[in-house]
């Protein structure tokens, strides 16, 4: 009895010191150290969504393979690989049935939704086509444009929609992307590889109808969430391009 006592009484005094997690204290002291271990890591804090995205993408390759056959072709694939992280195939089912509808019959005004791996809206591809179309530099991948010989605007906007549920039609967008910044982008002295890709894919998810300044200064912005979970850590699009650069490039070579 005494024995049982004596070890009650050490329970409750080692109790009395230990912290109170549900101090603001301690909570701040954690959310520190959170913060500490996250700079330390970087994007290596979302490895597992990072991973599960390139097993999607890696899915792919035999297309991959038919569509990219340049030396280009990781560093085109980096340039829309963070928007595979936030891809989700029943937010994609619904957005995509808003497209179809919406979209198709009332223009980009009525329904723009992100919809496929690369996270792809109508006016994407709209801004694309049309910037391929009025650019003779451009004119060997005028083949993205739809022809609108004998065909209305809801004809044209169905099309569009059909090819945006296609991988391999997002995949085509995504390399004609990729040319079409080659020569937007030419005049800019870009110092490394790596400083390319992160102003290619800042492009790429800010809109590269945007200014180049405006582009330049979203580069650094640390908005970008891999899914839905608001109260995650927020990282730079581009920073998620690049780990892939790293990371996976050589299983496309």
């Amino acid at each position: 009895m005494n024995k049982l006592i004596v070890i009650s009484f050490f329970i409750l005094l080692l109790a009395s010191f230990a912290p109170n997690v549900s101090s603001p204290e301690t909570k701040n002291a954690i959310k520190n150290e959170d913060f500490r271990n996250l700079q330390k890591e970087g994007v290596q804090y979302y490895r597992k969504e990072i991973n599960h995205a390139f097993s999607l993408l890696k899915k792919q390759k035999k297309i991959i393979d038919i569509e990219l056959h340049n030396t280009e072709k990781a560093q085109i694939l980096s340039i829309a690989f963070p928007e595979i992280l936030r891809y989700d195939s029943y937010s994609d089912y619904l957005e995509t049935s808003s497209n179809r509808i919406l979209y198709a019959n009332k223009g980009k005004e009525a329904s723009d939704f992100s919809t496929g791996y690369f996270q792809m809206k109508p006016s994407f591809l709209e801004n694309l086509e049309n910037y391929v179309a009025n650019t003779e530099s451009l004119k060997p991948y005028r083949w993205i444009v739809i022809q609108k010989e004998n065909e209305n605007e809801t004809e044209i906007r169905k099309e569009r929609i059909n090819r945006l549920e296609k991988f391999q039609w997002q995949l085509r967008y995504l390399k004609v992307f990729w040319f079409v910044a080659e020569y937007k982008y030419q005049n800019i002295d870009f110092k490394s590889t790596d400083e390319k890709i992160r102003f290619y894919a800042t492009a790429y998810n800010y809109g590269f109808t945007k200014p180049e300044s405006e582009i330049s200064k979203y580069q650094s912005a640390k908005k970008f969430l891999p899914g839905e979970n608001t109260d995650s850590h927020k990282f730079a699009f581009a920073d998620f391009s690049i780990d892939f650069i790293k990371t996976y490039s050589t299983f496309f070579n």
